[in-house]
Parts: structure tokens; sequence; C-alpha cells
């Protein structure tokens, strides 16, 4: 089978800091496998050179008609999303809010028809944080919104925003605690509503336990799309909710998300706003990689 491995270095529109790195551009790689694209988009604080490592091994034992064997979910993700195209329709996408108050505000207030659902990064200011969620719901009464905390906010902060708000137009609050373990101590304790990252939680469906609504997949960290089929039946099967959303990968990875989200979820959205980060998407209108972003490091042109 042909098979092209790809690296792409796409700018941010300005520095962005996540998971503690200052991040310029967004690195990452396309493989084609027979005429069929798949993106690996590692974690920010990865090692890229073990992903194309990993990457380039992977794509020779599948040349060699072998299993790829593969360990690191990205890799996985990327190849898995090239050897077994993905068909359903795109679901569509979560706004994501974050950042200064008054841009936010503003942006609502242009907005011809409001969303009903939003997912809000939490700032750990709790007054700040409060003051948003109230003016959000006022603009749009009904909205609900994902609160994430992503294990970044102490338990200090977090009740002082829910002292504030008191759960108002709030759906979850996703990954309240460092581990699965706090957060469930934190959902019995404070009787919060609370969501998961499957990655959070060592790849896994969770032990149900009370106060646990939902479960966010990020294909991306976790595997294959079969595996998160998996994942997505299992929680489903357990009264869970399922949203999946993005991990920063470019408008090739973003796509194939929503694609495995309207497969998976077809009733619901998928946080893929992310995407607005890159100054460009990196595909072309017809969704395929653009050449002028991309470094050959792999296929019959490096012989």
């Amino acid at each position: 089978m042909p098979i092209s491995v790809y690296r792409y270095a796409l700018p941010l529109t300005k520095e962005k800091v996540i998971d503690g790195v200052a991040v310029r551009r967004r690195h990452g790689f396309y493989v084609n496998i027979d005429g069929y694209w798949g993106e690996v988009a590692p974690p920010i604080n990865a090692d890229i050179t073990a992903t194309e490592t990993e990457l380039l091994a992977a794509c020779q034992r599948l040349e060699q008609g072998l299993e790829p064997g593969a360990t690191l979910p990205w890799v996985r993700f990327g190849l898995g999303c090239a050897l077994a195209p993905l068909t359903a329709s795109p679901a569509p996408s979560l706004p994501l809010l974050e950042g200064e108050r008054e841009p936010i505000i503003r942006a609502w207030r242009c907005r011809r028809v409001h969303p009903t659902q939003a997912w809000l990064t939490l700032t750990g200011d709790g007054q700040f944080d409060a003051g948003l969620v109230r003016e959000l719901s006022l603009l749009v009464p009904g909205l609900r919104l994902v609160l994430d905390a992503g294990g970044r906010l102490s338990e200090a902060q977090l009740v002082e925003l829910w002292r504030h708000t008191g759960g108002r137009a709030t759906d979850w609050l996703l990954d309240p605690g460092a581990s699965a373990a706090d957060t469930q101590r934190l959902a019995r304790q404070h009787g919060w509503p609370v969501a998961l990252s499957a990655d959070r939680c060592g790849g896994d469906v969770p032990a149900v336990f009370e106060g646990l609504k939902a479960l966010v997949l990020r294909p991306s960290l976790l595997g294959e799309p079969a595996r998160c089929r998996q994942l997505a039946n299992s929680a489903k099967a357990q009264g869970l909710q399922v949203m999946l959303a993005g991990n920063l990968e470019s408008g090739l990875g973003h796509h194939h998300i929503a694609q495995l989200a309207g497969e998976l979820t077809p009733e619901s959205t998928a946080q893929l706003d992310g995407l607005r980060y890159l100054l460009h998407s990196g595909v072309n209108t017809e969704g395929q990689p653009q050449a002028q972003n991309l470094t050959l490091i792999y296929g019959p042109a490096c012989l």
C-alpha cells in the first residue's frame, strides 16, 4: 500500500499558553494511505521526535503487511482514520468561550442566533467566572454551559464559583479534580454535577458515581476510532452522556472528530471551536491538506 507522511507547522493567531507551554505554532503530521488522509496531532507537551519515530516505524510495518503496532494514542488515531475512513456527517461544534470578558459578551450580543449550549473555560477567579455565567444566561435565557475546570482549580476556587452561581445555567462541571478520584470526592462532598475526560481516567470509562453526568472523549488522545466507539457505547450503557472534543488539531483532524461525533452522538454537538486559534486550518476547501504547509518525510519521493 502506498504511504506518505508529511510534517506540518501551522502558526497560531497569537501566542497561547497550553498546559504551561507557550505555543506559537502547532506541530503535527499528516499520513496518506492509499489516498486516504489521517492526522497525528500530539499533545503540546509531547515529544514530537518520539511521535515521528513511532509513526514512521508503524508505516514501515504497514508496508510490510504487518499490524502498525503503534502505542501512542495520537498515532493510532491518525492511522486509524486513514486505514478506515469515516463516513458520517459531521456534528456541529459547540462554541468555546475563553479569554477576556468584554470580547465574549460583545460577540454574543452581536449574534443573530444564539446557541443553547456552550463550553466555558474557567479562569479560577470565582467572581469573574460567575459574573460571566450570569451575563451569558441573562443574554440567552435557557442557556446551558459546560464549565471546564481542567483539573487546574483548587477546591476553594470552585466552592467560591458555586457560591456565586448556585449551579446556574450549568450542565456539568468538567474535571474539577486533579484526578478521577478527586472529582468523585468533590461531587460527593458538594453535590456538583460533574463530567470527566476519558483521557484523565486512564483512557477508560470510570466507575459511575453520584453526580457523574457525562464522559468527554478527545479522540486524538484516546486512540483509533474503534476505541472511541467502544468507550462511547460503554458510557452510554451506564447512563452517561457523551461529548467529543478536539485537542487543537488542524482542519483535517477536526473534520474527522466531527464525523466521529456525528456517528457516535448524532443528537448533540462536539467541542471543536479550538480551530479558531490557528491562523489557517491547514486544509483547502475540499478538506485536503495544503501542500505549501507540508514537509514530506516518508514516501516514494523520499527513497
